[in-house]
This record gives structure tokens, sequence and C-alpha cells, in this order.
């Protein structure tokens, strides 16, 4: 029986290390486990903050240069309704490259939205041919009647998305 007693209280302090041993490294997993979760939800909250950063500059800059190709397409329909003697050949000119600008920068934006409904609700504003006779040439004033109007609803589209961005932070 002496042999119990010298062998029973260093088993017990080996056991019990052991078992602290055991608890300190299960404590350990679980807080590298609570830190691993908690970084990628700082990287996915990162993600998707600078995802909706993006979306919102795409959206400001096509709501933009929807405006401008608006009211340029705008301005050379009045030209058009002016008295002929009163129309500026070089006005019409500088008019017919800014919606040529303004067009292909808008096509340019358009690949960049994430929204498909949106896509393609600019796409059909924009899929009138405005140069049918080639890009030097003014266009008709029937070529251009209604224009305004598909840019203007697709203006509006891009704003209500552009609020809907903004209201749900």
């Amino acid at each position: 029986m002496p042999h119990f007693d010298t062998v029973w209280p260093v088993a017990s302090f080996v056991f019990g290390a052991a078992l602290a041993q055991l608890n300190s490294s299960l404590a350990e997993k679980r807080q590298n486990a609570r830190e691993r979760e908690a970084r990628e939800y700082e990287t996915s909250k990162a993600f998707l903050e600078g995802k909706k950063n993006f979306e919102i500059q795409v959206l400001s800059d096509v709501y933009g240069t929807l405006n401008k190709l608006r009211a340029a397409a705008d301005a050379l329909a009045r030209w058009h309704r002016s008295h002929e003697g009163d129309r500026d050949s070089s006005a019409a000119e500088e008019l017919c490259s800014r919606l040529q600008s303004e067009a292909a920068e808008v096509w340019r934006l358009n690949e960049l939205l994430f929204d498909d409904e949106l896509n393609e609700l600019v796409t059909e504003s924009m899929s009138r041919e405005l140069f049918p006779d080639g890009p030097r040439v003014i266009p008709a004033q029937e070529v251009l009647e209604g224009y305004g109007d598909s840019i203007w609803d697709a203006h509006a589209a891009v704003a209500e998305k552009l609020k809907k961005l903004y209201t749900s932070s």
C-alpha cells in the first residue's frame, strides 16, 4: 500500500496538469475560431461596403452623363425648331459631338451596372440610332423626337436606384 500512496499524488498531479493543458488548448482554439470569424465578417463587410460605394459611383456617373446626353439632345431638337436663317451649323456640330461622346460614355458605364433590369432599361433608352447617315451628318428632327424622353426614363430609374442605395445604409 505504500506504493499506492506515493504514486497517487504524482498521478493526480500529472492528470491535473494534462487536463489544465487540454482545457487551455480548447479555449485557445475557440478564441482563434472567434477571431477568424470576426476577421471574415469584417472582410465581408468591407467588400460589400466597397461594392456598394462602387455601385453608387457608377450610378452617379450614369445619372450625370444621361442628364448631359438629354440636354444635348434637347438642345439639338431646339436647334431644329429654330428659324432656318438663325441656325448656326457649328453649334449643331458641337451638339452632335457632345451627343456622341456622352452616348459613348453611357454605353461604357452601362457595362458596369450591377442591376440587370436597370442595365436593360438604359440599353433600351440608348438603342435609337441618332446618326443613321453617319457621325458627321446632323441627325434629322424626326430622329431626335422622343429620344430625350426615353433618356429621361432611364435617368429617373437611375435616380430611384441611387435613392434606394443611399437609404439602405
